[in-house]
């Protein structure tokens, strides 16, 4: 990407994330929390964490980008539900240890990411449904067993990838 391409890019970005309100405060308070959890890892010279940190940092800026990128419109509770998900794997599973300090924190992590791979299935569909190009009508139960099927899939490639790190 050319400078021109990046400087209107960044615009993009910065009209994507400030057209969204409640998106953009828990977007910003969630940023705040990153640093200084990032400072305090710093201080404890727990630099795994400090990791962890940067790459929630990069993390939570992926929904926008999306957005921009490939003119998809997330609704803001969807956007919200993701960075809050983004937040709670990354800042509190791994940097605070909630995946050893609570019982189940997997369990809730892998059911909240199964309802957002549904939705995020369901949004997929509905746009491709309402494309005034495409000539077909999908009925409401196709809708939901495609969202199904596409949280199912997302979910099965995540438990690779888990095995396949660990």
């Amino acid at each position: 990407m050319n400078r021109k391409e990046q400087k209107r890019f960044r615009m993009a970005m910065d009209k994507e994330i400030k057209e969204h309100r409640n998106s953009f405060i828990v977007f910003s308070v969630l940023r705040l929390l990153v640093i200084a959890s990032m400072v305090r890892q710093v201080m404890l010279g727990n630099y795994e964490g400090v990791f962890f940190c940067g790459l929630t940092f990069l993390l939570l800026y992926i929904p926008s980008w999306v957005q921009v990128r490939f003119h998809v419109e997330l609704p803001p509770p969807l956007e919200i539900t993701i960075l809050c998900f983004i937040f709670a794997a990354e800042i509190l599973g791994e940097v605070n240890a909630f995946y050893v300090l609570i019982p189940g924190w997997d369990t809730i992590l892998h059911t909240l990411n199964g309802f957002l791979a549904a939705a995020v299935g369901f949004s997929l569909v509905m746009l491709l449904n309402d494309n005034e190009g495409l000539t077909f009508d999908l009925s409401p139960f196709f809708l939901a067993l495609t969202a199904f099927c596409f949280s199912m899939t997302i979910g099965v490639l995540w438990e690779f990838f888990e095995f396949a790190m660990d």
